[in-house]
């Protein structure tokens, strides 16, 4: 709403309580939105999303080319940490 006056012209009290109505109004809803952004279990869903949307095709076939390498990262991962305990 903000802008929607032209320079020069003069708005109504009313007008300017209902572009302040309007602002406000927008405000809350963004703020609204932000707090279910935010919200832990919302980014934990995204966070699954993202996951399984890099695991699972958009057929529902799973990325065996994926799993395997995630698998071996993992196994190596295992491999490095109980190695550098025994040293």
């Amino acid at each position: 709403m903000s802008g929607t006056h032209r320079v020069g012209k003069k708005r109504t009290a009313d007008a300017i309580a209902s572009e302040i109505n309007a602002t406000c109004e927008n405000l809350t809803k963004t703020v609204s939105d932000l707090e279910n952004y935010v919200k832990p279990g919302n980014v934990a869903a995204r966070g699954l999303d993202a996951t399984s949307a890099f695991f699972i095709a958009e057929d529902g076939s799973v990325r065996v080319e994926r799993v395997v390498a995630a698998a071996a990262a993992g196994i190596g991962l295992i491999g490095l940490l109980s190695r550098s305990k025994k040293d």
